[in-house]
């Protein structure tokens, strides 16, 4: 029995190893996991931190004036909202789609305040960057509110 045990617990322990041949190793900023579409980055200081929020910015091929910004929920990225943006930027739509920090390849900051407040802020960061002051507003999971007079 103890041999067979002995055995057990080598095949468990050496299975995660050879079950990973092949595919990549991914880091916390998710450097080697390709989006759908081009990543860009806002530099910015949240809670006393220098962070970094990563965000696709996608234009369709003929604009029809409106842009939709796709918030993911908590666990997630933006870059499950492929299938989406395809349809939107299709239909004219400009897509903006943040990953909040602490989520995809935006920083990971130690201590801090995952507040809707605050995750509405860093959005809005990103808007203020791109200069959009209008949009429609689109969220998965998070429960996302905008407060009328904001965007």
């Amino acid at each position: 029995m103890k041999q067979f045990c002995v055995f057990l617990l080598s095949v468990i322990l050496l299975n995660p190893v050879t079950a990973q041949t092949g595919r990549p190793v991914l880091d916390i900023m998710l450097t080697n996991y390709d989006y759908p579409f081009e990543v860009h980055f806002l530099n910015l200081k949240s809670q006393n931190q220098e962070l970094k929020m990563a965000y696709m910015d996608v234009h369709p091929r003929q604009a029809n004036g409106k842009t939709v910004v796709l918030l993911h929920g908590k666990n997630f990225n933006g870059a499950y909202w492929k299938g989406t943006v395809e349809a939107l930027t299709a239909e004219g739509y400009r897509v903006v789609v943040p990953d909040q920090i602490g989520f995809g390849k935006s920083s990971k900051p130690e201590g801090y305040q995952f507040s809707f407040q605050q995750l509405a802020q860093n959005t809005k960061a990103v808007l203020d960057e791109l200069k959009i002051d209008k949009i429609c507003l689109l969220g998965h999971s998070m429960e996302a509110c905008w407060l009328p007079g904001s965007r």
